[in-house]
């Protein structure tokens, strides 16, 4: 199998830079479930983006919808994290020139925030978009950090035709519950992975920093076993695909990237479906005083589901879509280097997840669309609980091929990852 090595690797991290957010209340579903299709698609019509809309009226996708409390839904983040946020009303702006944070008092980028930077947005402010997308990367980062093993699976017509495996970790400097931590290298986050299989890739790792400033990017790095050399990689591979599949580096969240890599555009608001394992969480259970285990329901696909309608990407087991109302964004990134032309996001109004997302190329022709999915979490005391990226589907409309990325079925969240866990010398020795 011809695989690009860097590409994959930047693509995986940033895959896992985004974990569970820790989070204090009950979620709680209102009326029954019941099931959207091509008989009654009419009932979704500006609830979806148009392209999903038209595939459920041909018969390729159909899913159960399920109704929730708007209120307990928003009370997934914790009383500290809602309280944090009204207390940083007008403590924040962005840079005129770019989409950067900043304090007012020092007109600098903080060293540290948290709870949302700016709890109320103004729509006829100008810079009401970059402020969401500041809004999404705080809600993002609350967790202390944790990890996975998760699959990347390509899916066409006639079903897989490839597969890769990955185990992914992640550690949270800015943003997350508990204060400010270590952070001499003045990182936002730092993640580390290793390739499990197909065979003929095993043990390839890979490194990423993202560091807190307005203008660098992403220091990412890959390792083969079999030459033991490690490459520097680009940034601007975040939008190259995986592996021939058809699924990117900035699809995790529907957004991968740093704020500052694009231009914020809010386009309107409205409501949308948006795709959830379900709204009750799963019950965690602590291993040691930093980490707690997690086994999560699997999100199975038409295409290893025997008997399942629809195309065989469709996820069939264990998603929901639930009602959540919505910023629309248009993201686009300056980078010629950089695949994408505009994206236009779909992220809720009030816990600040992209949950769909539109996908075109720099001549601005449509071609792609991507499925973010979540799951919550608790411990089981019910002292926190959480909200966990966990499905990617992925689907060039073009080529009627897609992909899914994530579906791990056991996740540890660490708050205490060792200092010296995410470096060069870690990668190269992870398959010692």
């Amino acid at each position: 199998m011809r695989v690009s090595l860097d590409r994959f690797i930047i693509v995986a991290i940033a895959m896992a830079t985004t974990f569970a957010a820790p989070a204090f209340a009950e979620s709680a579903a209102m009326g029954e479930p019941w099931v959207l299709d091509s008989n009654n698609w009419q009932q979704a019509e500006k609830l979806l983006p148009e392209v999903v809309l038209e595939r459920i009226k041909k018969g390729d996708y159909w899913y159960t919808v399920q109704p929730v409390d708007p209120e307990k839904f928003k009370a997934n983040y914790s009383p500290q994290f809602w309280a944090a946020t009204e207390a940083n009303a007008g403590k924040y702006d962005v840079k005129d020139d770019l989409c950067g944070l900043m304090d007012k008092a020092s007109g600098k980028l903080p060293d540290f925030w948290f709870g949302l930077p700016f709890p109320q947005i103004d729509e006829n402010d100008p810079k009401a978009g970059c402020k969401i997308a500041w809004n999404f990367e705080a809600a993002g980062a609350q967790g202390g950090g944790g990890g996975a093993t998760f699959t990347l699976n390509g899916v066409d017509s006639g079903g897989e035709y490839k597969r890769v495996k990955v185990a992914a970790n992640l550690k949270a400097f800015i943003g997350r519950h508990g204060g400010p931590i270590n952070n001499p290298e003045n990182l936002r986050s730092a993640g580390i992975l290793n390739v499990l299989e197909p065979t003929d890739i095993d043990g390839v790792g890979g490194l990423t920093k993202r560091e807190n400033d307005w203008e660098s990017q992403d220091k990412s790095w890959f390792y083969v076993p079999a030459t033991r050399r490690v490459r520097r990689t680009s940034s601007a591979s975040r939008s190259d695909p995986v592996a021939g599949m058809d699924i990117f580096a900035d699809d995790l969240n529907c957004y991968g990237g740093k704020i500052e890599y694009y231009t914020w555009k809010l386009m309107g608001k409205g409501e949308i479906l948006a795709p959830l394992l379900s709204p009750d969480p799963l019950v965690m259970k602590q291993e040691n005083e930093s980490r707690w285990m997690t086994t999560i329901p699997y999100f199975s696909a038409a295409f290893e589901t025997p008997g399942s309608k629809g195309v065989p990407w469709l996820v069939v087991k264990n998603l929901v879509l639930v009602p959540r109302p919505v910023w629309i964004l248009e993201g686009k990134s300056e980078d010629p280097y950089y695949n994408f032309g505009k994206v236009i996001m779909y992220m809720d109004r009030d816990i600040y997840r992209i949950y769909w997302k539109l996908v075109h190329n720099r001549a601005g022709e449509y071609f792609y669309n991507a499925m973010c999915a979540y799951h919550f979490i608790r411990d089981e005391k019910v002292t926190w609980t959480g909200v966990s990226p966990n499905l990617v589907v992925g689907v060039n409309d073009k080529t009627n091929r897609a992909a899914l990325g994530g579906r791990y079925s056991e996740q540890f969240t660490e708050h205490a990852f060792p200092d010296d866990y995410f470096t060069l010398q870690t990668l190269t020795h992870m398959t010692d």
